[in-house]
C-alpha cells in the first residue's frame, strides 16, 4: 500500500517555496550608482557586499539568486570596483544605466510618506474589542 502511494507523489502537486539567497539587487538601486562615490554611500544603497575578498580589498561583490519553487531560477551578479575608496568601475550582468538621470528631488519625493491628517489610523484589535463593548469614545463628549 505505501509503495503504491509513494509512486503518486509525482503526480500530486507540493507546494514548493521560492529560495532567495544574496542581496536584492534592483534597478533602482543599481541605477543609483555612480563612479566616484564613497563606499559609505554604497553600503547605504545596497546593503554589505555578499562578497568581500581579503586578497582584493578594492572590489565588492554583490550576488543574487532567486530559485522560484515553480520556474527558471533567476541570477544577478555586480562586482565594483574602488580605487582610493571611491567607485572607479562596475562589472557583472546587471550594470547602472548611466544615461538616466538621476533627479534628487523627485527621488525624495517618492520616498517620503504623505500622511493626510484627516485620515484617521485603523485601531489596533484591543481598541476594536474596546469600541465592540463600550462604543467609540470619540461619540461621546466627556466635560471634567
Amino acid at each position: 500500500m505505501i509503495t503504491i502511494l509513494s509512486g503518486c507523489s509525482n503526480y500530486i502537486p507540493a507546494y514548493k517555496i521560492d529560495v532567495q539567497q544574496g542581496n536584492i539587487l534592483t534597478e533602482e538601486d543599481i541605477n543609483q550608482l555612480r563612479v566616484g562615490m564613497d563606499k559609505e554611500k554604497i553600503l547605504y544603497i545596497l546593503g554589505s557586499p555578499a562578497i568581500t575578498d581579503p586578497f582584493h580589498a578594492n572590489r565588492w561583490d554583490y550576488a543574487y539568486y532567486l530559485k522560484p519553487g515553480y520556474g527558471k531560477p533567476e541570477k544577478k551578479h555586480i562586482a565594483l570596483y574602488f580605487e582610493n575608496d571611491l567607485l572607479a568601475s562596475t562589472s557583472g550582468t546587471i550594470t547602472p544605466d548611466t544615461t538616466a538621470s538621476l533627479n534628487v528631488a523627485e527621488y525624495k519625493k517618492q520616498q517620503m510618506m504623505v500622511v493626510n491628517p484627516e485620515v484617521k489610523e485603523k485601531p489596533g484589535w484591543l481598541k476594536r474589542i474596546w469600541i465592540s463593548f463600550f462604543g467609540d469614545e470619540d461619540e461621546y463628549e466627556i466635560e471634567y
